[in-house]
């Protein structure tokens, strides 16, 4: 047997006096006695456990599709860590591949070995004996990138030291790693003796100064240890009472108390000759395992120096050895916008007491596993600096089961604020000068855009700042907002709605007779046609004809004075600020009295009303109604361009139209008088556009006034 083999008899140092004792344990002269025991047990398959090597230590993820295990397959036999996956639950496995940048970090001689992947596969753990070490054999780590793994790193002190490492293995959580040391060497019957050390994740994430498990666990020649992925249930192998003379794999488990449980023996897999190196998915189901038998006459043909035959299998757990149950929660984090990966971290809570449990950082690739063991209610919060948060739950105080769930985290890096800009007097959407500005760096971020379609600005935003927003647009207050994306985020759409006050100024109407310039009565009627806002200020407010109206500064009103009874009305255009003060003389109807009708338009050659002269015809209708006792002549008058029968006839339908209009709204036709006085009466010369557009105009002159 290999383990009793002395140790002066090897010549490579202390170094290699390990190695050996810790690879090639035994002699191999018959078959496992588990194996002629229960039939259950299934040996890998050969692309896997080859007849031709011997393969040890086997670790899997926590989905059990990840098997990483250390084997002989090198050049001239030598050790290095292999890796194969399977994509039907195990039932076949693709052809192993050599992990190549720790299997060839070294020199030849290297001692590599003791490989355990963490439950998240983001991580591998092994052991090895390297140049650059601290001690004999350190414990090393690689990270996944891809599909590829970094070279190796030592993990450094207080893990490692002057003395043997190795066979590390790290909880699902990631905050406690059992390995196995030896500072004098110890034998049992023959046997290395190791004692299992656990040192603790600190706050700062740095490994903490090892422990010595206490008894029942270390007792005096225990090795191999291997923690499961509920976190508390370890097994591991020893040389004790109760045991089939070698080492045999034993079980024990963390109480809430604090306190190893007895180990129990693994009789269901345990032979007569050395048992170590188990692994366990998350699951908790299937066992797998190191068996021995006989060396393959093939491979004693050609290397007959070989004294042992190693395979990994795998069997059943029974129920009594099972962990705790577990839910295990696999997928990836990724950018929602570039589908990019996220390398977050998740921070895992008893929701019960907000105690912090572990936290948990994602692979670069964004691809994560957590494993959660029952009894406890989790809250999970994925983070990343510059990126949202994402929080969710688990209830797991009456798992009943072990669960899998696939979960797909989709983080963002920009918040959107979709922002609305009303008028505070109409409601109403308007567009307006927005700028936003961090308060971090001061300047101003090129992320506003307008949709037109709904008026409202969509703000992107990258997180972890504070802004100020200011919100600008002539003739309105301006108004300004912070808006701070450093706090918590767990929504990345935002909306917001602000009034704009419109700058209001006073204005005075001064209404009086055209004759007498005596203040008068009158109700005015301002329409705002930028708005479409009507303000209506009644008669009784100005009796001396004095009225002030508060206006929105640079807004455009068509103004209407409507006089009381025996006075022609009043209509213009006003554009507010450019004065305070409008004068307005109302002309008192008597017989003669002409009133220009302004704005009455129509089509070219033509006596069809334009529908905008509409405005203007209801005053007139308007001043009709309050005037019963008035008739008027409607006068029609043209430009001198065209012969002078045809604009006399052209006048005179038009005068028609605009009589027939009024008609329409139940004003007899005894009361209106159309006529048409083509270019005959020009208000001014007709030597200039401007001057021929004044003079195609409509005109009401009053012809009797009946009391």
């Amino acid at each position: 047997m290999i383990d009793s083999i002395p140790l002066y008899k090897y010549i490579k140092s202390y170094t290699a006096v390990i190695w050996l004792t810790l690879t090639f344990f035994l002699g191999m002269s018959a078959f496992s006695y588990a194996q002629t025991q229960n039939k259950k047990q299934i040996k890998l398959p050969d692309n896997v456990s080859s007849p031709m090597y011997r393969e040890y230590a086997p670790s899997l993820n926590a989905e059990g599709n990840i098997l990483i295990f250390q084997a002989n397959r090198g050049e001239n036999r030598q050790w290095g860590i292999y890796e194969t996956i399977t994509e039907d639950e195990g039932k076949t496995w693709s052809d192993p591949v050599g992990v190549d940048s720790v299997n060839n970090y070294g020199s030849e001689n290297d001692l590599i070995g003791g490989p355990s992947i963490s439950y998240d596969g983001n991580t591998l753990y092994y052991f090895a004996h390297f140049d650059d070490g601290i001690g004999a054999e350190d414990i090393y780590y690689s990270t996944r990138i891809g599909d590829k793994w970094s070279r190796p790193k030592n993990i450094g002190a207080p893990i490692n030291s002057k003395f043997h490492e190795s066979f590390p293995s790290v909880t699902a959580d990631g905050q406690q790693m059992y390995f196995m040391r030896m500072d004098t060497v110890q034998t049992e019957n023959g046997s290395n003796c190791f004692e299992i050390m656990v040192s603790h994740k600190q706050s700062d994430g740095t490994w903490g100064e090892p422990e010595a498990l206490p008894a029942p666990i270390n007792i005096g020649c225990e090795k191999a240890p291997r923690i499961l992925s509920d976190g508390r249930t370890l097994i591991f192998s020893s040389i004790r009472a109760g045991g089939k003379g070698d080492y045999d794999l034993w079980m024990s488990k963390l109480g809430f108390n604090g306190e190893w449980s007895e180990p129990i023996n693994m009789h269901f897999v345990n032979t007569n000759t050395a048992d170590l190196y188990a692994s366990i998915s998350a699951s908790g189901e299937d066992l797998y395992f190191l068996n021995r038998g006989e060396v393959d006459p093939k491979v004693l043909k050609k290397y007959p120096e070989e004294k042992g035959q190693e395979d990994i299998f795998t069997v059943y757990i029974p129920e009594e050895f099972k962990q705790y149950k577990n839910k295990t929660i696999q997928g990836k984090v990724f950018d929602i916008v570039s589908k990019e990966p996220v390398q977050a971290t998740f921070t895992v809570r008893d929701r019960s007491t907000t105690e912090k449990l572990f936290e948990l950082p994602v692979a670069e690739d964004g691809q994560f596993a957590l494993v959660l063991t029952e009894g406890s209610d989790y809250e999970i919060t994925a983070t990343k600096e510059g990126y949202s948060t994402t929080i969710f739950s688990e209830d797991l105080t009456s798992l009943e089961h072990y669960e899998r769930e696939e979960k797909e985290i989709g983080l963002f890096s920009t918040a959107t604020l979709n922002l609305e800009i009303f008028d505070a007097d109409i409601m109403h959407k308007i567009p307006a000068d927005v700028k936003v500005k961090s308060l971090t760096t001061e300047e101003y971020l090129n992320t506003v855009n307008f949709y037109e379609s709904n008026k409202t600005y969509k703000l992107a935003l990258p997180l972890n700042d504070k802004y100020e927003v200011t919100i600008t647009k002539e003739n309105f207050k301006d108004q300004s907002f912070q808006f701070d994306l450093t706090e918590f985020l767990l929504y990345q759409n935002f909306e917001k709605s602000i009034e704009l006050e419109p700058v209001k100024i006073e204005m005075e109407f001064n209404i009086e007779d055209a004759v007498t310039a005596q203040g008068i009565e009158a109700m005015i009627i301002l329409h705002n046609t930028d708005t479409d806002e009507r303000i209506a200020v009644a008669a009784e407010k100005g009796e001396d004809g004095k009225y002030k109206v508060e206006v929105r500064d640079g807004a455009n009103y068509q103004v209407e004075v409507r006089s009381p009874r025996g006075y022609s009305f009043f209509s213009s255009k006003l554009k507010a600020g450019t004065k305070k003060n409008f004068d307005v003389a109302l002309t008192e109807l008597k017989p003669n009295t002409k009133l220009p009708l302004k704005d009455i338009l129509f089509e070219s050659n033509s006596s069809e009303i334009i529908e905008s002269s509409y405005r203007e015809l209801k005053r007139l209708v308007k001043l009709m109604k309050d005037n019963p006792n008035i008739t008027v002549e409607l006068a029609a008058h043209t430009d001198d361009v065209g012969s002078d029968r045809y604009n006399m006839k052209l006048s005179e339908s038009r005068a028609k139209s605009v009589s027939m209009y009024v008609m329409q709204f139940g004003i007899p036709k005894s009361r209106l008088v159309p006529k048409g006085y083509g270019e005959t009466q020009p208000a001014v010369a007709n030597d200039t556009e401007e001057n021929k557009a004044k003079n195609r105009r409509v005109e009401l002159m009053v012809l009797s006034v009946n009391n």
